[in-house]
């Protein structure tokens, strides 16, 4: 039989899902190069921790600032070319972490890593749910994973390298770098939409949704918690006597099974709703954070892989919530979701790292360990926008038609 429309414009975005997954995958694996070879850096360059939050925090508000303003732009023009120089940017600073002789250069590196990310992430996500696909959840899920994927991998492949070859040589990781940005870049041209320049008028404060600002708030409370530990994990290996491999382990045993979660989150909220699934997975987090830090040392991966299960899960579920309360703006939206909100997260790295210098990182992240719950308590006053993936079926041109 015949290939329906909106069978054709499913089978496009899943290919185009997939190939920005490969993107995702390499701008956030090398994005993660810091965490774990942060306690190598430490003991090379006498950092604080202090110091080394606030070197996460430059990468992360640098993104932050900057998605929002180039979310909107790439609401208003064509941007496909944004999914390849963000990723570029990313992998040519970040591969030099090693060469880094103080916090100055780190600083220049996290900043540019930061630019990287800014420019990949609101174009990549707008692209996701282009032409306004059914399943958005599942498919903003499969990209989400890319990422996650390779904050996963990474810590494990850049431990052993460095194990292996020595912390001056992370230069070399910019040959798999480059292969990993052609083998996505290059297919991804056949799976564009046609993209034609939208006139968007300015919009107010007062235009957005209670609902957006609600999500918004509960991403930000989420962001920190997950970012703290994402960060301060191979530093809490080590607290506990464990070794910076051992560190590394633990970051892609907390990522990845946040990133293998986060699929079957985004396929129950396209079933039962995006507010159900976020606030279930956010309740269930706390506990394993507990866990993690207080639990028996013999079960510690187990722990932190339940932490990441549900504390990294719902992220993407969030994205498409977001985007479906303002439709037609999917941009501007990812850039507030996945900047913004995670940028404001990211500025609690320096404070957090200030108070663990002081009463000591298990207690202070163990105060962080609750943010998901109170995350979860306010989604009880966030109400679903209805999504086209719990409706029939419709053309594909709905969402676009009627923004």
């Amino acid at each position: 039989m015949p290939e329906t429309k909106q069978e054709s414009v499913m089978s496009q975005s899943w290919k185009r899902a997939a190939l920005l997954c490969v993107g995702h995958l390499l701008n956030d694996g090398f994005a993660s190069f810091f965490a774990p070879l942060l306690p190598l850096l430490i003991d090379r360059l006498d950092l604080s921790l202090a110091l080394a939050g606030a070197l996460g925090t430059i990468r992360i508000v640098t993104n932050s600032l900057l998605q929002p303003g180039l979310g909107h732009l790439v609401d208003r023009i064509q941007r496909p070319w944004l999914v390849v120089i963000g990723p570029l940017l990313t992998v040519l600073a970040m591969v030099f972490i090693g060469r880094a002789g103080g916090f100055l250069q780190l600083l220049v590196i996290m900043f540019v890593a930061g630019i990287g990310t800014a420019l990949f992430h609101p174009a990549a996500a707008a692209l996701v749910t282009a032409g306004n696909p059914n399943r958005r959840g599942m498919l903003m899920a499969f990209f989400s994973s890319g990422g996650t994927l390779g904050g996963a991998i990474a810590p494990i492949a850049i431990v052993a390298f460095v194990e292996r070859f020595s912390l001056l040589n992370t230069p070399w990781t910019l040959l798999p770098g480059l292969a990993i940005l052609v083998a996505f870049a290059w297919p991804l041209r056949r799976t564009l939409p046609p993209m034609e320049r939208a006139q968007i008028r300015r919009m107010a404060f007062r235009d957005v949704p209670s609902r957006l600002v609600i999500l918004w708030f509960t991403i930000v409370l989420t962001s920190t918690c997950s970012t703290a530990f994402s960060t301060f994990l191979a530093v809490l290996i080590t607290e506990r006597g464990g070794t910076a491999l051992g560190g590394g382990v633990a970051i892609s045993v907390y990522l990845f099974s946040g990133a293998i979660m986060g699929i079957l989150a985004g396929n129950l909220s396209d079933r039962f709703g995006r507010r159900r699934v976020i606030t279930a997975f956010l309740v269930l987090a706390t506990p394993f954070y507990l866990l993690f830090l207080y639990g028996p040392a013999a079960a510690i991966l187990a722990f932190i892989a339940g932490a990441g299960v549900f504390g990294l899960a719902s992220i993407p579920v969030g994205v498409v919530a977001a985007q479906e309360c303002l439709p037609g703006r999917t941009g501007l939206v990812s850039g507030l979701v996945m900047g913004l909100a995670w940028g404001v997260g990211g500025l609690a790295l320096t404070p957090i790292g200030w108070l663990a210098d002081r009463f000591g990182i298990i207690q202070v992240m163990a105060f962080v360990a609750f943010l998901p719950l109170m995350a979860a308590g306010l989604m009880m006053l966030y109400r679903d926008v209805d999504s086209p993936a719990m409706k029939k079926p419709t053309d594909g041109l709905g969402e676009r038609a009627s923004a």
